[in-house]
């Protein structure tokens, strides 16, 4: 009973939490940094003991006290999985250690339920903690891969997209507004990375630095290579219409080598699968009727 009673008090305090820190301010976050910065031009800096004007400070603050390379590898992942911020990274952090404990707690009581030897209770909490604790991880390590895989695919629409609203004369900014409002039927991932760059751009950032802070944590090749073009561009000026054409046609013969390699394992693949169900069911359909005729041969024999 005591048991009960202790998993009970911890998920109420567990969901206070997640309740508390997934609140919003009432005051949006871009006034409230502004407003910090003011004060601090003015000589005014707000102390630590006043709390932060931001909850986002707040969580990043927490994080710096996890482990740094749980933390870094974690924050990477939920960048390519498109959940970025230290928002998510807190409660993703949460749940990867909250949920495993309770799940634990919930299969040993569950086990104590059932009147089990105290052995075998502790095996059905470290099982079901360890179980829990990788698979929330190997998801999410899932999900940013075949996030991924989807940017990669989406990089030679970019281009075509880029190529066209270059020709018609736009600037970078109303190139990148136009991708992100109207493009994200044909992009959808590279326009929610491209709207955090819009935002970025229009609090003040340089906009090869906020091209370069989207492409770096995504680590996808082709993304990393047209940005480094419209970095240039964007720095040194230039024509980038021709660049912009040769490299789509690099990338399209990329991926296409990569489908070719696809289809060669994959045949690979299907021989093995027809050897191992077609090949059986094909030997009995064409000799089964010899067999059959050799068998009632020599019973034939035998009968004389």
């Amino acid at each position: 009973m005591n048991m009960l009673w202790t998993v009970t008090i911890f998920l109420m305090l567990l969901a206070a939490a997640l309740l508390f820190y997934s609140a919003r301010d009432s005051h949006p976050r871009h006034i409230q940094r502004r407003f910090r910065e003011a004060l601090q031009q003015e000589g005014i800096h707000i102390s630590a003991k006043f709390g932060p004007l931001d909850l986002e400070e707040t969580l990043q603050e927490i994080l710096d006290k996890i482990s740094r390379s749980e933390r870094e590898e974690i924050q990477r992942l939920l960048i390519q999985a498109g959940w970025p911020g230290a928002r998510a990274t807190f409660i993703f952090l949460l749940l990867a250690w909250g949920l495993p404990v309770v799940l634990g707690f919930a299969a040993a009581c569950y086990a104590l339920l059932q009147q089990d030897a105290w052995m075998q209770v502790f095996f059905h909490l470290f099982f079901v903690f360890a179980a829990t604790f990788v698979l929330i991880r190997r998801l999410l390590r899932w999900k940013a891969q075949k996030r991924r895989e989807a940017i990669s695919k989406e990089v030679i629409p970019f281009l075509h997209l880029l190529r066209m609203l270059f020709e018609a004369g736009l600037s970078m900014e109303h190139i990148l507004l136009i991708i992100e409002k109207q493009g994200r039927d044909l992009i959808p991932n590279l326009a929610d990375e491209l709207q955090l760059v819009t935002k970025r751009i229009q609090t003040g950032q340089d906009r090869a630095d906020a091209l370069v802070e989207m492409t770096i944590p995504l680590e996808v090749p082709e993304l990393n290579d047209t940005i480094a073009m419209l970095k240039q561009v964007t720095r040194y000026g230039g024509n980038i219409r021709e660049s912009l054409a040769e490299y789509t046609i690099l990338v399209e013969q990329r991926q296409i080598s990569v489908l070719r390699e696809y289809v060669s394992k994959l045949s690979a693949k299907m021989s093995i699968v027809m050897m191992l169900f077609l090949f059986p069911a094909l030997m009995a359909f064409l000799a089964g009727p010899g067999f059959i005729g050799l068998a009632n041969a020599l019973k034939g024999v035998g009968g004389l």
